[in-house]
């Protein structure tokens, strides 16, 4: 299972810079530009999202 950007559909890699949102969307930070501060949850790079959440973990069924 491969995670996509939720506005532009690419695929994210682990060095990729993302955005989480309130409903646990990610975009790139370059996608997600026009988020308001307060929806935004955390940001950073997409290994070190899916290694504090869990349920972006592809191993979770």
């Amino acid at each position: 299972m491969a995670i996509r950007c939720g506005d532009c559909y690419s695929l994210l890699e682990d060095q990729d810079h993302v955005v989480l949102d309130e409903f646990n969307t990610l975009r790139h930070t370059y996608c997600g530009y026009d988020l308001v501060s307060e929806l935004v949850q955390d940001v950073g790079t997409y290994k070190n999202i899916k290694e504090k959440y869990r349920f972006f973990s592809e191993e979770v069924k």
